[in-house]
């Protein structure tokens, strides 16, 4: 039971981490709502734009090196 536990809490830690700047190379677009990297994890710009709607963000082209 104990290693159930904390497998799941693994799982959770792991999911809450979100994608990292290595992660989001593989995506093409970013959602900007504060100063630094934003939230590269969008592969169309409509998939962005739907994310963004109703908040005070915008959508940018994420230019890192891809996978």
């Amino acid at each position: 039971m104990k290693t159930l536990l904390i497998a799941a809490a693994a799982l959770v830690a792991a999911s809450l981490m979100g994608t990292t700047g290595a992660d989001a190379r593989g995506y093409r677009y970013c959602l900007k709502s504060s100063p630094g990297p934003g939230d590269c994890k969008y592969t169309s710009y409509r998939q962005c734009q739907a994310a963004a709607s109703g908040l005070n963000a915008t959508c940018v082209r994420n230019y890192g090196p891809r996978r």
